[in-house]
């Protein structure tokens, strides 16, 4: 758009859209004012729907690379609206099943990601710490534990019954 090479044929291409458009108007309103609709007995009005409806496609095509953008967004926004009608995608839903089956099959690493991914979203979540803190011990990543250790105990006291912070 900035490129001043392709203002003239931008230019050429709205105003021969325009014309196609103007066209497919002009022959619609024809149609309709001469009363020739066609039907399997008369097909008087068939070449000037055909030739507005190519009039209507080729000013839509000479006017793709500016709209586009514009239409895409618009529509996948509808989409979006109609899939996800409450727009709220700060975070994903909280649940510790893929954690634990990593615990389950022994891979600790994961189940770490998947611990820290929690964290993350929901930092009040004390089963995430403790869930992260016991696989960090397993693995023998202590820094990482004392880490999530420490961060566990500046969450509020209230919150956290005693017997719980390691």
């Amino acid at each position: 758009m900035g490129d001043h090479s392709n203002k003239p044929l931008t230019i050429f291409r709205w105003l021969c859209s325009a014309s196609f458009f103007i066209m497919f108007a002009i022959l619609i309103k024809g149609v309709s004012a001469r009363g020739a609709v066609y039907t399997p007995d008369s097909y008087e009005a068939l070449p000037f729907v055909i030739f507005s409806l190519v009039s209507l496609v080729v000013a839509i095509l000479l006017l793709i690379p500016e709209t586009v953008k514009p239409t895409t967004g618009y529509l996948s926004g509808l989409i979006v609206g109609l899939v996800f009608p409450d727009h709220k995608f700060g975070k994903p839903a909280l649940t510790y099943l893929l954690a634990r089956r990593y615990i389950e099959q022994e891979r600790y690493d994961d189940a770490i990601d998947e611990y820290a991914k929690i964290i993350h979203y929901y930092p009040d979540e004390v089963e995430a710490y403790l869930g992260i803190i016991s696989s960090c011990s397993l693995v023998g990543e202590m820094r990482l534990a004392e880490k999530y250790m420490k961060q566990l105990r500046k969450l509020n006291a209230q919150a956290i019954p005693n017997e719980l912070i390691p």
